[in-house]
């Protein structure tokens, strides 16, 4: 079987996928065929770990997933608009964050809100609705990176607690004023139906280095199994069902470079934490 790129397919019905990691820029995660992918792309620039050494053969991680499982990096909290968020300076008129970083953490609280009113006042009409057009995130974002974005623009990568990437784009004279956010792409955390598929998200995710995605597919035990350790380049997945269960077997591509075995609850399937175990073979 060909591997064929990772991150951009995402699961069908057949129990037998080839994953091959790539990372475009602005495609968010499809549903396509038999091929499994789940990345970064699109929306936002998510960042891979740094390659260390293989885990360790015949290690089998159990855990109790909850919501609770959200990996955060250190330092990280919930975006909230503060003094300067559009709140106001105590006369009732609004402030805003002078630089990049802040402002979008700003507008990122605003949308975690549900506030149309509230995002108003930190973005322009249309990236208000790119914005409205991806339901109400989790408000616990860290700030990933910020530069430029091309003449006067600066753009600032986000994640939060459940794996979400978004890419705010701010005018720069617009910093301290209202309406700054001008373009916005969101990649969010997306659940499939079926344990091939669910599993090669996983993958893809630990390819990106997005522990919190990993997290709230599986748990935090698990997800740390895994981080720190070399991700294949591409994976070959096949699914058994064992009564309420799923084994999904994973190899790594190109051949050697690692292979796995998942447990995957068919009760949890769609939604967070439906892998229940994980052993390195």
């Amino acid at each position: 079987m060909t591997a064929s790129p990772l991150r951009h397919a995402a699961p069908g019905h057949d129990v037998a996928r080839t994953h091959n990691p790539v990372r475009p820029h602005r495609t968010a995660v499809a549903v396509a065929g038999v091929l499994v992918l789940a990345l970064l792309g699109t929306a936002a620039c998510g960042k891979k770990g740094e390659p260390q050494s293989t885990a360790s053969a015949n290690t089998v991680i159990t855990d109790s997933p909850g919501t609770s499982a959200s990996a955060l990096p250190s330092g990280s909290a919930a975006a909230t608009p503060s003094s300067t968020g559009g709140s106001g300076n105590g006369s009732g008129t609004p402030t805003f964050p002078k630089t990049a970083k802040d402002y979008g953490l700003a507008a990122l609280a605003a949308w975690a809100s549900g506030s149309k009113s509230k995002l108003d006042l930190y973005a322009v009409q249309a990236a208000v609705s790119q914005f409205m057009g991806h339901g109400k995130p989790n408000s616990q974002w860290t700030t990933l990176n910020c530069s430029a974005a091309g003449s006067g623009r600066t753009a600032c990568d986000f994640r939060n607690a459940h794996g979400d990437d978004t890419r705010l784009t701010m005018e720069d004279t617009q910093l301290g004023h209202p309406t700054a956010v001008v373009d916005v792409f969101v990649n969010r955390t997306q659940y499939p139906a079926d344990a091939a598929g669910y599993v090669g998200y996983f993958m893809a995710a630990w390819g990106d280095g997005n522990k919190q995605r990993m997290t709230r597919f599986s748990s935090s035990t698990i997800a740390n199994m895994f981080t720190g350790k070399t991700p294949p380049t591409g994976s070959q997945t096949e699914a058994t069902q064992n009564g309420s269960n799923w084994t999904v077997r994973v190899t790594g591509l190109p051949v050697g470079s690692g292979s796995w075995t998942f447990t995957v609850s068919g009760g949890k399937l769609g939604g967070g934490n439906a892998i229940t175990a994980a052993k390195v073979d």
